[in-house]
């Protein structure tokens, strides 16, 4: 009798393997190769600033049905309509978490689809620059780095 189960439990675990693949495949993102860098210069720094409109932040710092550290930041209103965030170092590589996975493929609860959302990918993209033109950690004396992201056009914004 354990002869004729052993065959079914090969198949019964082979198929459990495979379904716990195809999950874990699924709630992955396909981050860029220097996410894990970008991560770890944002934690290493003591201040990031994002300045841009009110909806484009709130809509790209959702953290509706997400487990993990909430971001600790302080956010003012500018006087050219734009907010400006605060974020610590952890908070920003936080910040980057959500956008890697609403930017390059977090699995969506609702609809089982892969999320590609244009502003975060615009978001991330735009921090991830600053980000790696940082080569050295910059003295406490230094103004923090910034990023300016407007809903605007991307040419829109440049002189010609």
């Amino acid at each position: 009798m354990a002869s004729s189960s052993s065959p079914h439990r090969t198949r019964l675990f082979g198929v459990l393997a495979l379904l716990a693949a195809v999950l874990v495949g699924g709630c992955s993102t396909d981050s860029p190769p220097q996410h894990s860098e970008r991560l770890q210069k944002a934690a290493g720094l003591k201040t990031f600033h994002v300045q841009t409109t009110k909806a484009l932040w709130e809509k790209t710092s959702d953290q509706t049905g997400r487990d993990g550290p909430d971001l600790e930041l302080k956010t003012k209103e500018l006087d050219n309509g734009l907010v400006q965030v605060e974020l610590n170092g952890v908070s920003l590589a936080n910040y980057l978490q959500i956008l890697d996975y609403m930017a390059h493929g977090g699995t969506d609860s609702k609809n089982f689809g892969k999320h590609h959302s244009a502003e975060s990918i615009r978001m991330y993209d735009e921090i991830a620059g600053v980000l790696d033109g940082i080569t050295k950690r910059p003295d406490p004396k230094d103004p923090p780095p910034r990023v300016v992201v407007v809903t605007a056009f991307l040419g829109a914004n440049s002189k010609k």
